[in-house]
């Protein structure tokens, strides 16, 4: 029986990210899902009040996901700060399974955690060395895509499938320790779930 995963992201990119590593993880495992999003919006504040009215309308009795995936960029605030804000919304009781991922300081950063698995399916290799801003991350993902004449239309995400069904997660973890966190927690979810 497949388990239901909801995804509660902060805009499409993300829902794109999330979509692509439950499915590997769930793959790995040997584990059936179905996945829903619940939300892909524009931006924190507006995840934040859509996750409180949807967790409204579980209590209620609209049936409650095996596992919410939540999928938000740290930004500024860090990692750790961004999971404590989401976690105090979060009731336990609606939902017993969560998996917070909050990649630091933007998603674009984990499309780019593997550079050697990244290059073995696009032959190009993005540029080594860390940037802080967001801005400049999303542009190496799309300088590195570009120099690999694939054609992006939505910011680069929308190749998550490809870029990480080969991705190495110890070697990507290594990089950056939120997507570590992120596909170790929901591995572990969804061997109880």
């Amino acid at each position: 029986m497949a388990r239901r995963i909801e995804l509660f992201c902060e805009d499409s990119a993300h829902e794109s990210c999330a979509r692509a590593l439950v499915e590997r993880v769930a793959g790995e495992l040997g584990c059936g899902v179905s996945i829903h999003t619940a939300t892909a919006s524009a931006g924190i504040g507006r995840l934040k009040s859509e996750l409180k009215a949807f967790q409204s309308m579980v209590a209620r009795g609209s049936g409650s996901p095996d596992l919410l995936v939540v999928l938000i960029d740290a930004n500024a605030a860090g990692p750790n700060r961004r999971r404590a804000e989401i976690a105090e919304l979060i009731d336990p009781t609606v939902f017993p399974e969560i998996v917070l991922g909050t990649p630091d300081p933007c998603v674009e950063r984990w499309l780019l955690a593997d550079p050697v698995s990244f290059a073995e399916r696009f032959g190009v290799q993005p540029p080594l060395g860390a940037v802080t801003d967001r801005k400049a991350w999303k542009t190496r993902l799309l300088d590195t895509l570009e120099a690999a004449g694939v054609i992006v239309v939505q910011g680069g995400a929308e190749l998550a499938d490809e870029i990480f069904e080969p991705m190495d997660f110890y070697r990507a973890g290594r990089t950056d320790p939120t997507i570590q966190a992120f596909t170790d927690e929901l591995r572990a979810a969804l061997g109880r779930i």
